[in-house]
């Protein structure tokens, strides 16, 4: 899976339970923001700008379907903890798994755990070691 589309993949799983009313703005430091965007019927549209969009639906079950015009979709399936398992087809999944107090932790076999923590303004703050954070904030 690209790093960006996992990153958002993740981000997004992060916050599916939120409150999605007016959207979710992504954004790294020195970097373009993405739209996480609600659409009628209980999908969202997530867009960087100069980016094809990706549409998710939602499944039976809590799960979701990730896809980007000309790409392998990429599903979010729920797991018995409260958090989802991401993965596209023939790549390694990644784990999204509930930490204390809101808190997330993301994990990909072989690669450093990315935490998620809740922010005092209603967002999250994406976290891996050694690298920026990215702030997820309500619009």
């Amino acid at each position: 899976m690209k790093p960006f589309r996992l990153f958002w993949s993740v981000a997004f799983a992060t916050i599916a339970a939120a409150a999605w009313a007016q959207g979710y703005t992504i954004q790294t430091p020195g970097q373009m923001p993405t739209y996480v965007t609600p659409n009628y019927g209980g999908g969202y549209t997530v867009q960087t700008p100069g980016q094809m969009p990706s549409y998710i639906t939602p499944n039976y079950g809590g799960s979701y379907t990730i896809q980007t015009s000309g790409q392998m979709a990429t599903y979010m399936n729920r797991n018995y903890g409260g958090g989802y398992t991401i993965q596209t087809p023939g790549q390694m999944p990644s784990y999204v798994n509930r930490s204390y107090g809101g808190a997330y932790t993301i994990q990909t076999p072989g690669q450093m755990p990315t935490y998620v923590t809740p922010n005092y303004d209603g967002g999250y703050i994406v976290q891996t070691p050694g690298q920026m954070p990215t702030y997820i904030t309500p619009r």
